[in-house]
């Protein structure tokens, strides 16, 4: 009977320090680093034309979410056909059969926290590069969350709001 309470107390130690060895992998790799956006978009061409973030991300300034544009926004100047602005074939295709564009997204905020775009990029009238670094001059496809101060979580938001002498009361975002 000792032996085999033993034996069962190993395998659940043992069981217990597998578990937490992949959970721990999986919380600090970077999951999304393979991930392939279905156009091979350059916020740099169209930052180049003058265009703005919100010319696209159209719930910026008004919003909780900025949102990823829709393919009527690409649509708005890219017309397959015209020779200016040149529409990439996937991008044609998608607007010729009135598909959305399957933008893979990776930077989503907790369910517990609240962001609101409107009031950071209105409001505070923070530019975008603060939480997105420098995406103007990005020519690739965006493939993972980038945070250019290197911080993830709470610890960057904490950071720039100590820096800004702007609340850090835990109710301010967290609901």
């Amino acid at each position: 009977m000792i032996l085999r309470h033993a034996i069962t107390k190993h395998w659940v130690v043992t069981l217990f320090l597998v578990s937490f060895l992949v959970s721990s992998f999986f919380a600090f790799s970077d999951r999304n680093s393979k991930l392939q956006q279905p156009i091979a978009f350059s916020h740099k061409k169209h930052m180049d034309l003058g265009m703005e973030c919100v010319s696209c991300h159209i719930g910026a300034e008004e919003g909780i979410h900025a949102g990823i544009p829709k393919t009527e926004i690409c649509a708005r100047c890219h017309v397959p056909g015209q020779d200016y602005p040149p529409t990439p074939k996937e991008l044609a295709q998608y607007i010729e059969s009135g598909k959305e564009i399957p933008w893979l997204q990776f930077q989503v905020g907790k369910r517990h926290v609240y962001f609101s775009h409107r009031r950071h990029v209105k409001i505070a009238q923070l530019d975008c590069t603060e939480c997105h670094g420098d995406i103007r001059n990005m020519d690739q496809p965006i493939t993972r969350a980038y945070f250019p101060s290197g911080q993830k979580g709470m610890n960057r938001c904490i950071d720039c709001h100590r820096r800004n002498q702007v609340t850090t009361d835990c109710y301010a975002c967290h609901r």
